[in-house]
């Protein structure tokens, strides 16, 4: 478990290396300009259908029962992959038509505070990312396949194949003067990625179809799919419906909203990309079937790991989150109001993050012992609570509210799934020790930056990060229950090397 971790965050930290690139890229080509605000718009138009039915699906049904199939009856296994191909080709084509044939109204629908000029430019590139819809279906598909037979490599470097796609589009769309190009750099990206994937699997022998087999078999496979399945088919309506509200919200309070919310997620999406989504991964693939004490045992185990590495990242960004805007975007056409927009945005993810890296792996957990039920109502809650809060208070808080909203929506549903763990006595006494140095670190931040003051921002932000760095690693060792969980990690990479 541990070496497919590392296979997986290596990869992803690939993958941010390169995103980081095409953020600075798009930032200095386009800033919070016409063109980024219209792809980022269509790639949510885009990705918003396809997430209603597909990843939850994949994540919730699919490698749970594949991996149980697999291990108790390849044939069945071979006819649930056959259903489950032939019932996602069925989606692709009926979400490609949608927005294909209303781009113009899916837009309004999603940007209405954007202007007339901005809005046809978004649905002309909508039409054209249409065309990665079966692409990405597949490619998704035939990642879980691949990570359901214990390889993991091709999965890590899905997001670094997106980024190069939208570099290559970025620079030729600047070089014939031309924004679709943006659209055509996605395009590109999910073809390639899905060739490579049939090329690996095919490779592996792990490309089996069913072509014959029983109506009854057929039924009975998708039966049970669709009763794990169908308890979380909402949630991606309500994670979905919650981006389109951010969305909506984000072109009320100002047009440059609309990409700083993207820009300030890049930087708070790190943890779930290098940290939560190789632990999610892993935990589809491994957990499944696995007894409720023993996954219990692991999984604490992993969560006070990643609490002692999280919540002081959490407090160090939202203490520093104006020099690190300023560090990676403020040049080019990335302005002053653009930096105080995104980092105000930034200022409410990372207060936060910490809970939303736990949440998504705890639900991942919850999936693989198909407890999908339960996933669907502390999800349901914690969104509602998210949307309640954009709409209340966007006036009163202006771009900050749109990253508060998912701090909030982020440590309500970490609260209600480490009590279905039954996690809450191995994680309290960490978490108390952490919130302790948390308050002692802000006091001393406060104190050190008014002596900084005058220094440039990179200055004060290598001064600043040398002394957090040094403050919580004698924090921790300091702390003897603290201490123990660095001494696990430790061992762990010590027996893998």
């Amino acid at each position: 478990m541990f070496r497919a971790f590392l296979v997986l965050s290596s990869g992803s930290v690939i993958g941010k290396l390169i995103g980081f690139l095409r953020e600075i890229l798009m930032a200095a080509l386009f800033g919070t300009g016409t063109y980024v605000a219209a792809y980022r718009v269509a790639q949510t138009a885009t990705l918003m259908p396809i997430e209603f039915f597909l990843t939850n699906s994949l994540e919730a049904g699919f490698v749970p029962l594949y991996v149980r199939y697999a291990k108790e009856d390849p044939k069945r296994a071979r006819a649930f992959l056959t259903v489950t191909v032939m019932l996602f080709l069925l989606l692709a084509g009926i979400i490609f038509l949608f927005l294909y044939l209303g781009s113009s109204w899916w837009v309004k629908i999603l940007a209405p505070g954007m202007d007339d000029t901005t809005k046809a430019l978004t649905a002309s590139m909508l039409h054209v990312m249409a065309l990665a819809v079966p692409l990405y279906i597949l490619g998704m598909l035939m990642a879980y396949l691949e990570m359901a037979h214990g390889r993991y490599l091709t999965v890590s470097l899905r997001s670094t194949i997106q980024s190069v796609g939208l570099i290559s589009g970025s620079l030729l769309a600047i070089y014939f003067k031309n924004p679709l190009f943006l659209a055509w750099g996605f395009v590109f990206a999910y073809l390639f990625y899905l060739l490579w994937l049939l090329s690996g699997l095919r490779k592996f022998g792990s490309l089996h179809f069913r072509t014959a087999f029983s109506q009854n078999v057929a039924r009975d496979v998708f039966t049970t799919f669709w009763r794990y399945v169908r308890p979380v088919l909402i949630i991606p309506f309500l994670i979905q419906g919650n981006i389109a509200v951010e969305r909506i919200v984000a072109s009320l309070i100002g047009s440059a909203a609309i990409p700083a919310v993207d820009y300030a997620k890049f930087i708070t999406e790190s943890g779930v990309i290098l940290i939560a989504a190789p632990l999610g991964m892993v935990g589809l693939s491994t957990m499944s079937g696995l007894d409720s004490n023993l996954v219990r045992q692991k999984v604490g185990q992993i969560a006070n790991i990643v609490l002692i590495f999280m919540i002081p990242v959490s407090i160090f960004l939202a203490c520093n989150n104006i020099d690190i805007v300023h560090i990676l975007y403020a040049r080019g056409a990335f302005d002053q109001e653009s930096v105080e927009v995104t980092s105000k945005i930034l200022l409410g993810f990372s207060i936060g993050m910490w809970a939303q890296v736990l949440s998504y792996y705890f639900i991942r957990v919850l999936n693989s012992q198909l407890r999908n039920t339960e996933v669907l109502i502390y999800t349901s809650i914690s969104i509602l609570i998210d949307v309640g809060i954009k709409l209340l208070f966007y006036k009163n808080l202006g771009p900050m509210v749109l990253g508060l909203g998912l701090s909030v929506n982020s440590i309500v549903l970490c609260l209600f799934i480490t009590y279905a763990l039954n996690l809450y006595k191995e994680l309290k006494d960490t978490f108390l020790s952490l919130a302790v140095g948390s308050l002692f670190y802000i006091v001393a931040y406060i104190f050190i930056s008014q002596k900084l003051t005058g220094l440039s921002h990179i200055v004060h932000f290598i001064t600043i990060t040398s002394i957090s760095c040094l403050y919580w690693i004698f924090y921790v060792l300091l702390q003897p229950r603290l201490r123990k969980y660095v001494y696990l990690l430790i061992g762990n990479l010590h027996n893998l090397l």
